[in-house]
């Protein structure tokens, strides 16, 4: 519709109000083009442009779409078809590609799922049904009613059309089958008009209802057949074809072949029905070679009745079974004729039917037995199943799950691999010693991962921790690097405390939650003595530090008041004792800092007592002091002198 300009005039100048409004509160980027572009593929932006935003805060996160490592991803799909189209696949679901697999055991639990029918089928199809309608074909004895509508209901003939009908639902229901066509045969052979259109239509779609009259045109087609006894039998849709009354499997197999010739799949199964043997024309299974050329087809043959026979060659003319067999097919009796309309769909059925494990490109291992539900299985089915693939050594291998099926076409298999890396952990040194008493004194341990001769694994976290000794209780954690290493550094405890072993254990869990470990030693000890010392040290008075003399008969103190100190590494507090050289006396302990006066009388008794005032003790001795320091190890130090002048005579 047309506006008057008066109206357009007034909408345009309302709009730049509006916009003018809004640029004053917000800015330019609240302006945008009132009128979407036709081809703008999101709202708010032009064609070729990028949709303007407010410019807000916002706080800077970690993408975790980017930081999932490969090992973690879903479970990949091999998907495929079978050679008649039908869906095929096989999942590993456990473990990961990539995942990480601790050794020992090294022992891997392989799950996953196996399907057929479950995806999108590929009709790449052509299914062509033919139709004995010799004169034997038109007694009872058969099954589904009347199905042409001549007044016979449950003949042989009805059998063979209600067979056909199952058989075309089931390629409907598939979805596996492009396209159909029929031929009928007894004395001679002929291929039916399956559609209404002018003209000899030689194939349709198995679901295609062209006249909308009838339900689908390949089964209107088929309930069209007749037979007689008196020996003529055909179709009378949409084209009326008569063949006779005797069997001639010649004409049948050349006239599928030629329909074989118009198909534009690559699959071509034949589906022929028969309740006798070849009374006339010539050998069928020349005529394959001959006709069935360039494009082949699979025959699967079905011999209806006791009458019939899969073996039975017609005094030359090809039996049953030498037909399917010259084709990949095979022919199967079905001596219950009411069976046929559940026999025959079973040509275009689908199954599951094995699953296969391969390790390292080896030798193939049936693990069909670890399905669920159990295999062999009909289309649609999904199974599980799972597995346990023991002690792989360390290193790199390659798991493969190969699913096996087949339908109307032949078999299949699709195979889905998965990487697993099996690696071992060690700690080094494994073991060690070291003296104490250094403070701030370190260790440091360091975990290798490693997959065999496929070297160290990056980027596997470690944990760390000391489980018994004197630093029990600390722990760290570390990734490894490119070289699949991992270092623990831990300060040791000092003085007497830090004496004893540590135990040290490094461990990593895998993708299955098994946990690997390694264990170290560290041990600290205490091997070395005290240093002790016996300098001179202040009178009672605690103000003087006599003076030696200058005669080396006055000793080192002539006063003899000395103070006694040890120091050790490890023990902050040695003990001091005393020994008379002259005697076999000894005092103490005493404690690093004692302050003695010390008087040598050759001729008395040795004796201790209280000092006086400043000092500690008074000890008399004949001979000269021998001091010595011990630590809380037992470690004693090499004695010094204590000497003194023995007092005038």
């Amino acid at each position: 519709m047309k506006y008057p300009v008066r109206v357009r005039r007034k909408y345009l100048a309302a709009l730049m109000g509006v916009m003018l409004l809004a640029f004053l509160l917000w800015g330019p980027h609240a302006i945008a083009w009132p009128f979407p572009d036709r081809h703008t593929p999101t709202r708010g932006a032009r064609h070729g442009q990028a949709v303007q935003r407010p410019l807000v805060a916002t706080p800077i996160t970690a993408d975790a779409s980017r930081s999932v490592p490969a090992a973690a991803s879903a479970s990949a799909d091999a998907s495929g078809s079978l050679p008649g189209g039908t869906s095929i696949s096989v999942t590993i679901a456990t473990p990961a590609d990539g995942a990480l697999i601790a050794s020992p055991p090294g022992d891997v639990q392989l799950t996953g799922t196996a399907s057929v029918g479950m995806g999108v089928p590929v009709a790449n199809t052509s299914l062509i049904y033919v139709l004995d309608v010799s004169g034997s074909t038109d007694q009872s004895g058969g099954c589904g009613g009347d199905q042409n509508g001549d007044g016979h209901a449950n003949f042989i003939l009805d059998c063979e059309i209600a067979a056909l009908k199952a058989l075309n639902s089931a390629a409907v229901s598939a979805g596996t089958v492009d396209e159909v066509g029929l031929v009928v045969f007894a004395s001679s052979g002929a291929i039916a008009d399956v559609g209404p259109a002018a003209g000899n239509q030689r194939l349709t779609g198995p679901g295609t209802d062209a006249d909308s009259a009838g339900g689908r045109d390949i089964a209107q087609v088929a309930s069209s057949a007749f037979s007689n006894s008196t020996g003529n039998g055909g179709v009378s849709e949409f084209t009326a074809k008569n063949v006779g009354g005797q069997t001639n499997f010649q004409a049948a197999v050349q006239n599928a072949c030629s329909l074989a010739q118009s198909s534009t799949n690559p699959n071509n199964l034949v589906v022929f029905l028969s309740d006798g043997t070849a009374t006339t024309g010539g050998n069928a299974v020349s005529q394959i070679g001959t006709s069935c050329t360039p494009k082949t087809a699979t025959f699967q043959t079905f011999a209806i009745g006791s009458a019939s026979s899969c073996t039975n060659t017609g005094g030359g003319r090809g039996s049953l079974e030498q037909i399917a067999s010259a084709t990949g097919g095979t022919c199967t009796p079905v001596k219950g004729i009411a069976d046929l309309p559940n026999v025959v769909p079973g040509v275009i059925a689908a199954e599951l039917t094995k699953l296969f494990l391969t390790v390292d490109g080896g030798a193939p291992v049936d693990i069909s037995s670890s399905a669920s539900p159990s295999l062999p299985r009909t289309d649609p089915v999904s199974v599980g199943y799972s597995t346990t693939v023991p002690g792989l050594a360390p290193g790199i291998h390659t798991l493969c799950v190969r699913a096996e099926g087949s339908d109307g076409g032949g078999t299949g298999s699709v195979t889905e691999c998965h990487h697993v890396t099996v690696a071992t952990i060690s700690l080094a040194p494994p073991s060690a010693t070291n003296e104490l008493g250094t403070p701030g004194q370190t260790h440091t341990v360091t975990a290798t991962v490693a997959a065999g001769a496929d070297g160290g694994v990056a980027g596997v976290p470690v944990s760390f921790s000391i489980l018994s000794g004197p630093n029990a209780g600390k722990t760290g954690a570390a990734a490894t690097n490119s070289g699949g290493q991992a270092g623990f550094t831990y300060t040791a405890v000092q003085g007497p405390a830090g004496l004893g072993t540590d135990t040290i254990q490094a461990c990593f869990t895998d993708s299955q939650g098994t946990k690997s470990c390694a264990n170290a030693t560290k041990s600290w000890g205490d091997i070395t003595p005290p240093q002790v010392a016996c300098a001179p040290t202040t009178n009672p008075s605690g103000k003087n530090v006599p003076q030696a003399g200058n005669n080396p008969s006055s000793g080192q103190n002539p006063d003899g008041f000395y103070v006694l100190t040890a120091v050790d590494a490890v023990d902050p507090n040695p003990l001091i004792t005393l020994a008379d050289s002259g005697s076999s006396a000894t005092f103490g302990p005493f404690q690093s800092g004692t302050k003695i006066k010390l008087t040598q009388a050759p001729g008395s008794t040795p004796s201790e007592k209280p000092g006086a005032r400043d000092i500690d003790f008074h000890i008399t001795i004949k001979g000269d002091a021998l001091v010595t320091a011990t630590d809380a190890s037992g470690n004693a130090s090499a004695p010094i002198s204590c000497r003194v002048p023995p007092p005038p005579k």
